[in-house]
């Protein structure tokens, strides 16, 4: 019988890469907290309307990439492709649009597409993001942007490592003349677009901006930045105007759009070079109408969401070392010492959750040859061997050897584990 495996465009996360995920979701969520948002866990499945309401029926998510289902009730039910709809759904279902119209919330979770998997492309995937509500303002849209800025800075990623697209969509008032020229534009190359894109062309032209295959061949195409009304103009030129002044590396960029169709004037994108095709870790932008086309009142908002799996790439590209636990290995030989090793490990593991230098203990097993333990910490990869001898314990020492350097010193055992302690804060994460 052949063993078996992860569904395709899935995969197991250990070792490296998953403590790249905790770094990430960590830090991010420290960001999130410092800038005064709470964090909300969603469903991982919503009823699948939301989303065909939220995002769009002409997006790919909605046309192709949503895996839906009915569940023994009927009800016809989606695994969340993106955050947005459900944090939304959250924020009118409990009525925060009364009780705190202004709101920060944040989420963490996976997320789920059915598109064709390639590196740093997955049907299962992680995202973290956020969204903020009540503001309208300018000066909204551009700490969004600062926020992403502050996350990346967390995660370690290098300063220069990131480019920040900006552009403006414009509002309802604005965007028909937009879509128009675009249009027109299109039209008479409509023979040479994809089947996709000319489906498009008829209900929304923008959409084939995005499309990955006829997009770059539209560098001459209207821009939404020469349709904007004076309202979107003002914001637009606000936004960008603060983001210089906080000294944000960003590129005006006239033809990016995003691939949601809730999205109003702010869109933004973050790219770091060097991940290939997938080079977008992040993105986000302004959606004032979203909320209210769900069923609530008229009310500003604007978001973002990172791929973590994409800025863990983005993180290993650049060689950001995340810390792995330092292991220490208790090591017991002779009678009597079973006992002082399970103290000593309980002890230490009590003195030993701090971010800056976990560790991890282990204990080999009672009865096993002092040879049989030592392959055990080897194997564990431990960086250090407490070993607690019948003899030393008679002398109330142990001895503290260290793996890597191949040397060792005599302790007491009252200060056993202050040794290692010590011993492992003083060293430099590796």
């Amino acid at each position: 019988m052949s063993r078996p495996a992860a569904p395709r465009g899935t995969r197991d996360l250990f070792g490296d890469e998953v403590r790249r995920f905790h770094h990430i979701e960590g830090r991010a969520a420290d960001c999130f907290r410092l800038y005064g948002y709470e964090e909300l866990r969603t469903p991982v499945f919503e009823n699948v309307e939301l989303f065909r309401r939220a995002v769009g029926d002409t997006t790919d998510i909605v046309e192709k990439e949503m895996y839906v289902f009915e569940d023994r009730g009927g009800r016809a039910l989606a695994l969340r492709p993106e955050g947005t709809a459900g944090v939304v759904r959250a924020y009118l279902e409990h009525a925060w649009d009364q009780s705190a119209p202004v709101k920060k919330l944040f989420y963490a979770g996976p997320m789920f597409r059915a598109e064709r998997p390639q590196a740093g492309r997955y049907r299962e995937f992680r995202q973290t993001g956020g969204e903020f509500f009540g503001n309208g303002s300018p000066e909204a849209d551009a700490e969004t942007l600062l926020l992403m800025r502050d996350i990346l800075a967390a995660a370690g990623l290098p300063k220069d490592a990131a480019v920040f697209s900006v552009n403006s969509l414009g509002c309802a008032r604005c965007r028909p003349a937009f879509r128009d020229a675009l249009r027109a534009y299109l039209e008479p190359k409509k023979a040479t677009l994809c089947e996709n894109c000319q489906r498009r062309l008829a209900v929304n032209p923008l959409r084939v901006l995005d499309c990955k295959g006829d997009g770059p061949a539209l560098g001459d195409a209207p821009v939404s930045t020469d349709h904007l009304c004076a309202d979107c103009r003002g914001h637009h030129d606000r936004v960008l105007a603060l983001l210089r002044a906080a000294s944000l590396r960003f590129v005006e960029t006239p033809r990016l759009v995003r691939g949601l169709d809730y999205y109003t004037r702010t869109v933004f994108e973050v790219t770091v070079a060097g991940l290939g095709a997938q080079d977008a870790i992040g993105a986000g932008g302004r959606y004032d109408g979203l909320v209210k086309s769900l069923g609530g009142p008229d009310t500003p908002a604007v978001g973002f969401a990172f791929g973590v799996d994409r800025l863990a790439r983005a993180l290993e590209a650049h060689r950001v070392v995340i810390p792995a636990p330092r292991r220490v290995f208790i090591a017991q030989t002779g009678n009597g010492t079973a006992d002082a090793a399970f103290r000593l490990a309980d002890e230490m593991r009590a003195g030993g959750l701090w971010e800056s230098a976990p560790l991890a203990v282990e204990v080999g097993a009672p009865g096993k040859s002092l040879k049989s333990q030592f392959r055990a910490a080897d194997g564990w990869g431990a960086a250090w061997v407490l070993l607690v001898g019948e003899e030393e314990l008679k002398k109330q020492t142990v001895i503290l050897k260290d793996l890597r350097a191949g040397s060792q010193r005599e302790v007491s055992l009252a200060r056993a584990v202050t040794e290692v302690l010590e011993t492992i804060a003083a060293e430099k994460p590796s």
